[in-house]
């Protein structure tokens, strides 16, 4: 198939963004064997000519690999936005060339000489720091994929990694078919009491895309949590949570079907296997690698120490929202299918607060109005819409950056709502990185609640959080000003730090500029009144010790799941981790792990920790715009110049303590979770 003829090929030799409506499966696996094979070719001439040497072949490298991740970025996104069967199989077996490729590339010790030979050079200190990051982290990714092993070990590397690769992509694909799988129909709205008329016109919407009149509940977020939050029928919640929490595993409804079970106990062994082959004692040691963290125990110590600072308070927490309850007649003890319920009931009673009462003032463009305006005054940058770029769905938008001169100097992807095709969650992913003339460009990815009838999207306040968080992500990578993809935006960021600027951005959702300026009624326009805003800024260290430990409960999990020895029963390691740290039962037929897919689906395996140990770092970050203005243009232009623009430039720790002028402390940590006190 010529080049002009493929449109994956021919976004890459014409320097275009993705035609997405002319991708088809079948020209995936064509496209990727053929650039593939230009980079097989092309690095073999190098190293057989004296061209092979020195930066020249980095910069001939770069180019060949550059090629074939923006030929395989619109796949992936395509898999994850767009599913279907026939993308699903070519994604899968062009995912396993791509394993193969790594590997291959990994290990080639001509390659891995040039690097070395380049590292050893008289000049190499006088190559600018990005330069010598770049053949630093190369050097070290080399050996951490076994270029200095034995044959042997090194087919035993390629094969673990290749398995690996498939098992996270049947993970996935095992969780999206179960999470299909289940609905529940209504033909009148009297089983939904409770939900508002937004919540119920969502479900109606669910109806409608299945081609039925009525009301249907999935197990798509929106859905699910609208009847968890607000669904007085305790048999219903009770109904959902256990299809929700038993997706593909032995239990629930659909028991026995898409079980990701054997998937878990095959991956943990395999990077037991894999940690093994390096002389690590186990998968931990073997990731932090590559992260801030440098010992298992300093994951341990910071997630246990944290654990005991929050587990009273979020004991009282739920002592008081079972004694509430109780007094409104609930059943007691309270259910993990009741939390959700009682602690809205809660929040309105003790806060005068409601997700329902706050949503008509977060309608989704309002907020995007908000993102462009705290980027335009932090970063001076200004997101215009361009419907002319093509996308994958009418629902998705595409934006052009510009500076204070009106330059394009990057692009933005957004796809927000909820679909039955499309993998739940939110996250950031990279279209194309800042190359040569190339702009960088991302994709920016959730699942809210999609406009019904002549409603718009409306957003809780903890959507417009993940709205934030997102963008936070999506700067990292836009704003860069490195000129290479092996260290610019988020690539090769210290895992336990990418979550920095994210976590960061979400302080804004809680400023005046954003709730006085921005938030509006969708209908009258009127701002967000004064005494809600109030209770909603209440509202924010409310029960969150009860959030936090369910967070600590999945980090120590998934650290003790990658420290144990083989054999361990990994359900066996979730109830202990949870006798140590939660405070909410939670039935035995619970199957949280086999929708973890965090740690494997993606690619947070022995280091969901890096959450809390990013948003400590957030935390303190966010005190300088507490000391200088939220909106302070310096302290902005300082977050962009010593963090944003210079990705993995140099480590992470560096740049935090060039923006902060310290290292990082914990105490602003402990105060936004509001465990600052005596408990």
């Amino acid at each position: 198939m010529p080049d002009s003829s493929n449109p994956l090929l021919a976004a890459v030799r014409e320097g275009r963004l993705p035609a997405f409506s002319e991708i088809r499966p079948g020209q995936v696996l064509p496209a990727l064997e053929v650039l593939l094979e230009e980079y097989r070719e092309g690095l073999e001439s190098y190293l057989g000519t004296a061209r092979g040497t020195g930066w020249e072949l980095v910069e001939a490298e770069t180019a060949w690999a550059d090629s074939l991740a923006r030929a395989w970025s619109p796949v992936s996104h395509l898999n994850a936005v767009a599913d279907s069967d026939e993308l699903r199989e070519v994604y899968n077996a062009g995912r396993e060339r791509l394993t193969a490729h790594g590997s291959w590339r990994q290990q080639h010790a001509g390659l891995f000489g040039e690097y070395r030979a380049l590292a050893d050079a008289p000049g190499f200190a006088e190559l600018d720091a990005a330069r010598r990051r770049i053949v630093e982290l190369e050097l070290r990714d080399f050996h951490l994929a076994g270029v200095d092993l034995p044959p042997a070990k090194q087919a035993e590397y390629r094969e673990i990694v290749l398995r690996l690769s498939k098992l996270a992509a049947t993970f996935s694909e095992n969780l999206l078919d179960a999470t299909r799988a289940w609905t529940r129909h209504f033909d009148t709205p009297e089983p939904l009491d409770g939900l508002p008329e937004t919540e119920l016109e969502l479900l109606r919407e669910n109806a409608r895309q299945s081609g039925r009149d009525g009301w249907m509940v999935d197990l798509n977020a929106p859905s699910f949590h609208a009847v968890m939050t607000h669904a007085t029928d305790r048999e219903l919640r009770h109904e959902v949570y256990r299809a929700y929490v038993t997706r593909a595993s032995d239990q629930g409804p659909n028991a026995g079907q898409w079980d990701n079970a054997p998937v878990i106990t095959e991956m943990l062994a395999l990077r037991r296997r894999l940690a093994r082959l390096f002389d690590f004692d186990n998968y931990v040691e073997y990731a932090l690698s590559t992260r801030m963290a440098e010992k298992p125990d300093d994951i341990r110590v910071f997630l246990e120490r944290l654990a005991g600072r929050a587990r009273p308070y979020a004991r009282a927490q739920l002592e008081e929202l079972s004694a509430f309850a109780g007094e409104q007649g609930a059943e007691l003890p309270l259910q993990a299918w009741d939390m959700a319920f009682w602690s809205e009931r809660f929040r309105q009673e003790r806060i005068g607060l409601a997700d329902e009462e706050l949503k008509p003032y977060f309608p989704l463009d309002r907020m995007l109005g908000a993102l462009h305006h705290v980027s335009g005054e932090l970063f001076g940058v200004r997101l215009a819409e361009d419907p002319g770029v093509e996308r994958w769905h009418p629902d998705a938008r595409f934006y052009w950056l510009e500076g204070h001169d009106g330059k394009r100097f990057a692009g933005l992807y957004m796809d927000l709502f909820a679909r039955r095709d499309k993998r739940g969650g939110a996250w950031m992913d990279v279209c194309q990185s800042l190359f040569g003339d190339r702009l960088p460009v991302a994709y920016l990815t959730c699942n809210f609640a999609p406009p019904a009838g002549r409603q718009p999207s409306l957003l809780t306040h903890h959507d417009v959080q993940t709205l934030f968080h997102e963008f936070g992500h999506c700067l990292h990578h836009l704003l860069t000003r490195v000129a290479w993809p092996q260290v610019n935006g988020i690539n090769n960021v210290e895992w336990d730090a990418v979550e920095l600027p994210s976590q960061l951005l979400e302080n804004w959702c809680w400023t005046d500029e954003v709730l006085s300026r921005f938030a509006r009624h969708y209908e009258t326009g009127e701002p967000l009144p004064g005494e809600l805003k109030t209770r909603l800024l209440r509202s924010r260290h409310f029960q969150k010790a009860l959030f936090l430990v369910r967070q600590l409960e999945y980090g120590l999990c998934d650290l003790r799941l990658h420290l144990e020895p083989d054999g361990t029963d990994p359900l066996e390691v979730l109830e202990s981790v949870r006798g140590e740290v939660a405070v909410v039962p939670v039935p035995e037929w619970n199957r949280f792990l086999n929708g973890f897919s965090h740690i494997f689906g993606g690619g947070y395996a022995a280091g969901y920790y890096s959450y809390l140990w990013a948003e400590q770092l957030a935390a303190d970050a966010w005190g300088r715009f507490l000391e200088d203005g939220h909106l302070d243009p310096d302290c902005g232009e300082a977050l962009r110049r010593e963090i944003l623009s210079v990705g993995a430039s140099r480590p992470a720790l560096e740049s935090f303590v060039a923006f902060r002028g310290r290292p990082p402390e914990p105490a602003p940590l402990l105060e936004s979770y509001g465990l600052n006190g005596e408990k």
